[in-house]
C-alpha cells in the first residue's frame, strides 16, 4: 500500500512539471534561435525556457514577444502565430512578414 502510494506521489509530480512548461512551437527549440523560411518572408526566433515569450528577429528589427494565448504571441507591433490556417505565421503593424514558416 505504502509503495503505490509512493508511486502515485511521484507520478503527480512528473505531470505537474510537464504542465507548468508549455511545449515550444513546431521547429522552436527553447533557448536556442531557429530560422524560419516562409511564404513572403524569412526571420529567426528563440522560444523562452518558461514557455512565456518569443524573441523575433525579422525584417523590422528584433521584438520579444509575449504570449497573448495558446497560439498567438505579440509586440512591439508583431504578432507570430503558431498553428492555424497560415501555418506558423509572422505579422508586423498588420502585414505578413511569412506564411507557412517551416524551420530552415
Amino acid at each position: 500500500m505504502k509503495i503505490s502510494h509512493l508511486a502515485s506521489l511521484a507520478l503527480s509530480a512528473v505531470l505537474a512539471a510537464c504542465a507548468s512548461a508549455p511545449m515550444a512551437p513546431t521547429g522552436m527549440v527553447a533557448g536556442k534561435f531557429v530560422q524560419f523560411d516562409c511564404n513572403g518572408g524569412r526571420f529567426s526566433a528563440r522560444f523562452a525556457e518558461d514557455g512565456q515569450s518569443i524573441r523575433v528577429r525579422g525584417l523590422h528589427g528584433a521584438a520579444e514577444l509575449d504570449r497573448k494565448s495558446d497560439a498567438v504571441f505579440e509586440g512591439d507591433g508583431y504578432q507570430l502565430v503558431t498553428s492555424g490556417a497560415n501555418g506558423l505565421s509572422l505579422m508586423h503593424g498588420g502585414k505578413s512578414n511569412g506564411t507557412n514558416c517551416k524551420a530552415a
